[in-house]
């Protein structure tokens, strides 16, 4: 005969049994698949200048990403058509096209009009050509590849006058928009039979990407022309791009040259009731609510920026609140354990969420605290008389009746974090999606890495970003024992799996906030009474099942505040958390283990 309560444990003991099986299973899969090279999905740069050498146009260039990095191995397909875009192409055949000194690989004709140009390591292209004297339009294109979206440039080109190059010195990839002015150097040169000669009274204009103009300069006897330029006309914080022009004389053609920026500036916070650094009494146990307001430094020289991000409060080295910047203010409601009623010492803390913002330092609050008032503990002196007398009531004899067991309360189903392979891939590599474990909604912005055990720690061999849905490619490689799949969010907790067969795979990761409460009620679950008197226990619950244990009572409220706070709970959010958690936790044991550990208990009934 079956002993009562027996058969949930046997079925608990079933299915880990078969999450063994599945966990061994993986493993054979990820020894013999394929590793994974994962390359980031970027826009591709042309940058090309034209010389005469010998006779002879020398056409030469760089390609890069929209991150500035030499796209190496890339393939610049170059055509040429007489006079204006749109014109007769120029058979390049004919021209006897030859590669330069430092080019690694030569030119290679496709078809009668194009030639190809292999870019180098560093990403450097260059063709030598034959030419009559005329004038053309050089037509350059970088093919879309697995790491790359295409780009095309178009460079009008007359033999009969003489190339100019253009370039900035020194080139500046970040622009400081808190500075009041400033200063930029253009260098415009000549090259002919390989001697490079200054460039002088050559009028040269600078502008930003929208077309917008900053201003005009003359070269010098030495070529250099000096820009300065109010940091209000760069336009607002962001990437951009900076390009100088020079449209050709009677001797010299025209040409011009780009380069990428990131335009940022500093924020500063405010705290409009603080009156010399103090504010208004509060008490923190009900929750002391700061209003914060964020300024672009730059701002008060004419530029439009609105700074996005977070706020956060402190109080010595625990985040005690945290809010999100909603057109630059946010509302910090800071709560923490009153321990003395004397001034604490708050900072305020600002998180930029986009390069282009950054911190300028933290703010300190004297934050005067209200002590408890003596009308607050009547409700628990009641409770505890109320206590008192149900123990005393309860051990009055009385005949025994045992009431019929009330049904349990079944425990809420929740998605997990998983890793599937849901179809064949089309090609030999990988092709996949994250999504959000409990909406099913894509993932943006997800990274995605192959990570390798090494001698300290687990290293990052490869890693790609997924696009707005959700979606990643990965592209085979040579695999190694011990390769795992890493999947993680800004706010998303990460995802560990060994590396499985190529195919079409679907990744669900779950809210970090959301993680945080599963974590709690795991614990809950495996520590036992009286934290497991629920089957879904809430901080709330399990912080009053704590009493005196005030290790889980922060850890619980932590957990509480970053849940249901509204405040923005990622990567730093959730660490803060985690190094309040109990020593059982703390020591190593990750949620996804103890999940599986810890299945979900029923509410037990009370008899």
């Amino acid at each position: 005969m079956t002993r009562k309560g027996s058969t949930p444990r046997v079925l608990r003991f079933v299915s880990l049994l078969i999450r063994a099986a599945l966990c061994a299973e993986l493993v054979s899969v990820a020894a013999v698949g394929g590793g994974a090279r994962i390359r980031v999905k970027g826009f591709a740069r042309i940058d090309a200048q034209a010389g005469l050498a010998g006779g002879k146009l020398v056409v030469s260039g760089t390609v890069t990403d929209d991150e500035g990095r030499p796209a190496a191995g890339a393939d610049v397909s170059l055509g040429l058509t007489r006079g204006s875009p749109g014109g007769p192409s120029a058979p390049l055949g004919s021209a006897r096209p030859e590669g330069c000194a430092e080019a690694s690989k030569p030119p290679a004709l496709d078809g009668s009009e194009r030639i190809v140009l292999p870019a180098d390591a560093s990403g450097r292209f260059c063709v030598r050509l034959s030419l009559p004297k005329d004038r053309y339009t050089a037509d350059f294109e970088v093919r879309k590849t697995g790491s790359l979206d295409g780009a095309r440039l178009e460079m009008p080109l007359d033999l009969a006058l003489r190339p100019a190059t253009l370039r900035f010195d020194p080139e500046r990839p970040v622009l400081d928009l808190d500075e009041d002015t400033l200063d930029i150097e253009i260098v415009a040169s000549t090259e002919e039979d390989g001697v490079t000669a200054p460039a002088a009274a050559l009028w040269l204009g600078l502008t930003t990407e929208t077309g917008a103009m900053l201003g005009g300069a003359m070269t010098g006897t030495s070529g250099h022309a000096r820009f300065s330029i109010p940091t209000a006309r760069l336009g607002p914080p962001g990437r951009g791009e900076l390009r100088a022009t020079f449209a050709g004389n009677g001797d010299l053609g025209p040409t011009a040259h780009a380069i990428p920026v990131e335009r940022r500036t500093r924020v500063d916070l405010l705290v409009p009731d603080a009156n010399g650094g103090r504010r208004p009494i509060g008490s923190p146990e009900d929750g002391i609510a700061i209003p914060v307001v964020a300024t672009a430094r730059c701002a008060r020289l004419g530029c439009s920026a609105m700074p996005t991000g977070t706020v956060e409060a402190r109080v010595g080295d625990t985040v005690v609140g945290a809010a999100t910047l909603d057109r630059g203010e946010a509302r910090v409601l800071v709560t923490f354990a009153m321990t003395d009623p004397r001034d604490v010492s708050v900072r305020l803390r600002y998180g930029p969420d986009t390069p282009s913002f950054r911190a300028a330092g933290e703010i300190t609050l004297t934050q005067p605290l209200e002590g408890p008032s003596a009308w607050r503990r009547w409700p628990l002196a009641l409770a505890g008389l109320a206590a008192i007398g149900w123990l005393a009531m309860v051990r009055i004899p009385r005949p025994r009746v045992r009431p019929a067991s009330p049904p349990s309360k079944p425990r809420t189903s929740r998605r997990g974090a998983v890793l599937e392979v849901v179809g064949e891939a089309t090609s030999r590599g990988w092709t996949g999606r994250v999504i959000d474990a409990d909406d099913r909604t894509p993932v943006a912005r997800a990274r995605v890495s192959i990570e390798r055990p090494g001698f300290e720690r687990r290293d990052a061999v490869a890693s790609t970003t997924t696009d707005d849905q959700g979606m990643f490619v990965l592209e085979p490689t040579d695999p190694l024992p011990g390769d795992e799949l890493s999947a993680e969010a800004p706010l998303h907790a990460p995802l560990r799996s060994p590396l499985p067969a190529r195919g079409d795979l679907r990744v669900a990761l779950v809210l970090r906030r959301r993680a945080l409460l599963d974590r709690l009620v795991s614990w809950a679950h495996r520590r036992g009474k009286p934290f497991d008197l629920y089957a879904d226990p809430t901080p709330a619950q399990l912080r009053r099942a704590a009493g005196q244990d005030l290790g889980v009572v922060r850890w619980a409220t932590a957990v509480e505040r970053a849940a249901y706070g509204g405040g923005v709970v990622d990567e730093e959010a959730q660490g803060e958390v985690d190094r309040l958690a109990p020593g059982e936790l703390a020591e190593g044991i990750t949620p996804r283990a103890l999940k599986e550990l810890s299945p979900p208990r029923p509410k037990r009934p009370r008899r």
